[in-house]
């Protein structure tokens, strides 16, 4: 096999109905995210856990409707409360490595909501590339989230 990595990324901005410290909660409190975060809802995680702390970490496993065997696990970098969460995640699918990403979600008050800006910078292995469905299940998740949040999750 042809070895090789190529790089993108890109940016999300979302503005909720909600504090900061109200959808950074959302990110924090693992029963919240499971209910909006899931990149495959359709199918629903295998197996999913949640150390929401600096060096902790998420994993997330799952399997498609193709019978496709997908994992994501996640490390926090940084987390500073209701401001910012820097993690790195690597995916794989059958086991085949197929991306490597530095995502960066920053929380700003803003009027009576929180301006969400997320930037995530994709490395892609082995010929594996799927830009747009990536950014289109983070748009996704982002979707729930707000949906979430409008359903009255606890304030933080």
């Amino acid at each position: 096999m042809q070895r090789s990595v190529t790089h993108t990324d890109f940016v999300l901005e979302r503005r909720f109905k909600a504090s900061p410290a109200r959808v950074f909660h959302a990110w924090a409190d693992p029963d919240a995210k499971r209910r909006w975060s899931d990149c495959h809802a359709e199918t629903g995680a295998t197996e999913y856990s949640l150390d929401f702390r600096t060096g902790g970490q998420e994993t997330y496993r799952a399997t498609l409707a193709d019978g496709t065997r997908m994992t994501v696990d996640k490390t926090f970098l940084e987390i500073v409360p209701d401001a910012r969460i820097i993690f790195a995640y690597a995916m794989t699918a059958n086991g085949r490595s197929l991306s490597a990403s530095l995502v960066t979600v920053e929380f700003h008050a803003d009027g009576d909501g929180t301006r969400l800006l997320l930037t995530e910078q994709l490395a892609y292995l082995d010929g594996h590339e799927d830009r747009d469905e990536r950014r289109r299940g983070t748009e996704e998740g982002l979707d729930r989230l707000e949906l979430d949040l409008q359903e009255g999750l606890p304030k933080a």
